[in-house]
Formats: C-alpha cells, sequence, structure tokens
C-alpha cells in the first residue's frame, strides 16, 4: 500500500503542525501541562509528516558559525550525562528537557519560519504573556493563596505578605518571563505604526511592568532597568523621557517597599542575598575541581559536597542562582565558552537583521531580541530562571525565530546608519 493510500492527500499536516505551534506558544505560559500535549501530539504528526514527504530537515538556512557550536553544544550536553554522579537520572532529565527544547526548536524552524507565520506566532505569545500578566496583577491583589514562607524572607521583610507568581512556578520565575515580555513589546513598539497595534503593545508593557513590581523579585527589577535603558539608550530615543518620568512614579508611589527591596542587595542580613554568594563561592569551587563539568542535571549531585553547612541538607539544591557559573559548573568551561559564542553569534545575527530593509515589525523583533538577551543575563547574575522549562522552551524558540528571520531576509539590503 502506498503512502498516499495510507495518508489522504487531504491532510495538509504542514498547516495542521503550524496551528499546534501556535497553540503550544499560548498555551505554555499560562499552564505547561497543556502545552506538553500539544508538544506530544506534534511529535506523533511530525513523524507522519516527514513518512508522507521524506522531508526532515527545515528549509531554512543556518550559518555554520551558528550550527556548528548549537550542534557541539547539544552534542557535550548529552556526553556530560555520562560522567555525571547518576547517569541514569541525569540522562533521564536531558531527554525529558533538553527533547522539548530541541523539539520546538526544530518545529519552530520548519513549521513557522515564514514571515506570516512568525508574526502569526508573536502576536499569539504577546497575548498570551498579557494574560499571565493580567492574572498576577488580580492574584496579588485578589487571591487568597499567594503567600509562600519559601519566597519572603519574613525575618528581613516584616512588611511584605505576598508576591505575584501568576501562572509560573515562583514569583523569580514569572519575573522573569516578564522581563521578555517587556524586551518584545518595546521592541516591537517602536519601528511599527498604527494606533491599536500599539495600543496594544502599551497596554501588555504596562501590564506586565505592573505585574514584575509585584513580583518584588529585585534581581529582575535590575534587569527590567538595564532593558528599558539599552531599549531608549540603543533602540528608541524618544524613550528617554517616558523611561525617567515612570521611574520617578513608580517610585513615589512605592518607595517604602521598593527602597527597602533594593537596599536588602547590600546587606548581609538578607537571608537570600547570603545564600546567594554562598552558592557563587560553592558554585566556583565545584568548577575549580570539575573544569569538565559535573554533567548535565548533575549540579544537585555534587553540591551536597559544596554545601558546608549553609543550606539545610535535607534541600534540594537544583542550579546555582548564576547563568555562567550553573552551565560551567554542569557542562564544563568547553560548555560555557560554547554556550556564550553561540549568543554572541545570535546578537550579531539580531543586530543585522535590525538595518535591513525589511518589515517594521521584524526589525522590532531583532530589537526585542537584543533587549531580551540583556534581560536575561543581567536577572542571571543572581537567578538562573532558564532552569524552568517554560523559560527554557521560549528562550530556545526564539533564538530559532531570530535564525529564521536571518535566513528569510538575508537578501535585503542594509539600511543606512543613522
Amino acid at each position: 500500500m502506498t503512502n498516499k493510500q495510507i495518508f489522504p492527500a487531504s491532510w495538509n499536516l504542514n498547516q495542521v503542525l503550524y496551528g499546534l505551534l501556535a497553540l503550544y506558544m499560548f498555551a505554555l505560559p499560562l499552564y505547561l501541562k497543556a502545552a506538553q500535549a500539544v508538544f506530544a501530539a506534534m511529535l506523533v504528526l511530525n513523524l507522519i509528516n516527514v513518512i508522507r514527504t521524506r522531508q526532515f530537515w527545515p528549509d531554512v538556512h543556518i550559518s555554520k558559525k551558528i550550527s556548528r557550536p548549537l550542534w557541539a553544544l547539544f552534542i557535550l550536553s548529552g556526553l556530560s550525562v555520562l560522567w555525571s554522579p547518576e547517569p541514569a537520572l541525569c540522562g533521564f532529565n536531558w531527554i525529558y528537557v533538553v527533547g522539548q527544547e530541541v523539539g520546538m526548536f526544530y518545529f519552530m524552524l520548519r513549521y513557522g519560519s515564514t514571515g506570516r507565520r512568525s508574526l502569526f506566532l508573536v502576536k499569539v505569545f504577546m497575548v498570551s504573556a498579557g494574560l499571565v500578566a493580567l492574572i498576577g496583577i488580580w492574584q496579588y491583589f485578589y487571591g487568597a493563596t499567594v503567600q509562600d514562607i519559601e519566597w519572603i524572607d519574613h525575618v528581613a521583610f516584616p512588611t511584605m505578605t505576598r508576591r505575584a507568581f501568576s501562572t509560573l512556578e515562583n514569583p523569580n520565575i514569572l519575573a522573569s518571563f516578564l522581563v521578555l515580555t517587556v524586551a518584545y513589546s518595546e521592541g516591537l513598539f517602536a519601528p511599527i505604526t498604527g494606533g491599536k497595534r500599539r495600543l496594544s503593545l502599551v497596554i501588555i508593557f504596562a501590564s506586565s511592568v505592573i505585574c514584575l513590581m509585584l513580583t518584588f523579585s529585585r534581581g529582575n527589577w535590575i534587569a527590567l532597568f538595564f532593558v528599558l535603558f539599552v531599549f531608549a539608550g540603543a533602540f528608541y530615543h524618544k524613550a528617554f523621557l517616558p523611561f525617567i518620568g515612570g521611574g520617578l512614579g513608580v517610585l513615589y508611589l512605592g518607595w517604602d517597599q521598593i527602597a527597602s527591596r533594593m537596599m536588602s542587595i547590600f546587606s548581609i542580613e538578607d537571608t537570600s542575598a547570603e545564600l546567594r554568594l554562598m552558592y557563587l563561592e560553592s558554585a566556583a569551587s565545584m568548577i575549580e575541581e570539575h573544569p569538565f563539568g559535573v554533567g548535565w542535571y548533575g549540579y544537585q549531585f555534587e553540591f551536597p559536597d559544596y554545601n558546608w553547612g549553609y543550606v539545610d541538607p535535607d534541600v534540594i539544591m537544583y542550579h546555582s542562582h548564576n547563568i555562567l557559573t550553573n552551565v560551567a559548573a554542569e557542562l564544563g568551561i568547553p560548555g560555557l565558552v560554547i554556550f556564550l559564542y553561540v549568543m554572541w553569534q545570535l546578537i550579531r545575527t539580531a543586530r543585522h537583521i535590525r538595518h535591513r530593509r525589511v518589515d517594521p515589525w521584524i526589525r522590532g523583533m531583532a530589537c526585542g531580541y537584543m533587549a531580551s538577551l540583556v534581560g536575561i543575563f543581567v536577572a542571571g547574575m543572581t537567578d538562573y530562571t532558564l532552569f524552568n522549562l517554560q523559560l527554557g522552551v521560549l528562550f530556545w524558540i526564539f533564538n530559532a525565530m531570530i535564525i529564521a528571520l536571518e535566513s528569510l531576509t538575508k537578501d535585503n539590503e542594509l539600511l543606512e546608519e543613522r
């Protein structure tokens, strides 16, 4: 029996998988389990599509400067489980986490890489992100169960009674997600025209900033400042006055809690700040003794040997609360170098896209992508929120989108620098 007889010609699996990709983008920030169910369906349908079309690789050109280090990072992360303390558990986590990240990276390149499709996926994500922010604001003011002692140091902050976390796992993860949302909403706002589109971006931006403030995540507050500063300084000079005025307004309305929260960064009496300094010391020792890493997901198993009594032995420490030390601790110095090289090449790619004669939204995505990386790495100095599956998958989806937009626009002339 031929493939045509097994699979009816009326099945347009490319369109079906594109629709599922859009559904996944909408569901991922709102409800992880629903997104994973969509992902499972995409795996099955993609296999059928590959059998039907006899085509596996996406029709997207990826520069060797990006593809080769990406393959190296992928292979190294997989091989690293062999020298991890628990190869079976670490291998399972690699399949579960990296499998979803690589899977969505692939699906984005294959089914969402055309200009019109990418634009629609961006719109879907922005709507979902706006809902996450609104849920977080409602939750903070009206939710009955937003208090968790693990998220609040009641000794250092006796007046803090709640923190927003919305549909994500905890306030810091929500805050990192909102920094990402702010970066893309402002990046898209600058080049596009049209009152309705800009108004919708302003609403999403404002909701995200308000919700971000309600997370009381200090590291992400700082990341927000840098994202806004980079946007106003490098991409949209008209934003400087609103940036300053908005900042002063926020300080005026919430000076007491904001000031005490920010100044606590410099106080060793804050349990959270003290622990992060100790995490840094612990990770540095781990990297020194394991220059080739302790393997993917191996940090938690090695940490007890570097605890030195400042964390309850019953507490599982999954990561080092720092993006650079965590990558170096698990994948070694070579892994960190490859990861940073990939990020550098993607930043250069986004910069090239920004100066091409392309649709305004594509230039906006390039600006938003660069701003989002600023936020990720600034916030990553005090926390490693990419450990969270939702943020990790989104990170690689947008990496894939920038690669797709590069392939889509590579023949366009460069705009003159202004």
